[in-house]
């Protein structure tokens, strides 16, 4: 192996750093919102187009918990999680569609949330929420009806 060098990758330190660099751009510029949470719910990480759609919800800096903020709107999400608290399943939620409250001060804010939440094979105790604007399914479901 040579200096500078990582031994199960095989890159170099500026190699891997460059890797690193272009990950956190990737999660960074997402066009969804991605959270790094604990099993009970306490956000580790979250990208900024998590932020920008939790923020249409309610959420306040002072939250550090997904399924507070979820809460505001459907204590659903919460109890699909933590029903099975010792499921081996990845995928513990799927695409659960949130209705926001009515917001008439911005006319384009989203009216629905789709969420999914992972739980990673690797450490079971995070777990990986997706979240993404479902305005536009919610709309057409209501123009069909």
């Amino acid at each position: 192996m040579e200096l500078g060098e990582d031994s199960e990758s095989g890159l170099s330190d500026s190699e891997l750093r460059l890797e690193y660099s272009a990950l956190l751009q990737f999660l960074h510029l997402a066009p969804i919102g991605l959270v790094r949470a604990r099993f009970s719910g306490e956000i580790v990480l979250m990208n900024p187009m998590a932020s920008q759609l939790l923020s249409t919800i309610g959420m306040h800096d002072v939250e550090f918990n997904i399924f507070d903020i979820f809460d505001k709107v459907s204590k659903d999400v919460r109890m699909l999680v933590q029903e099975f608290p010792n499921s081996k399943d990845v995928i513990l939620c799927e695409d659960f569609q949130l209705l926001l409250p009515e917001n008439k001060a911005a006319k384009d804010a989203p009216i629905a949330l789709g969420v999914t939440i992972m739980r990673l094979p690797a450490d079971p105790d995070t777990l990986m929420v997706v979240i993404t604007d479902a305005s536009g399914a919610w709309r057409l479901k209501r123009l069909q009806a």
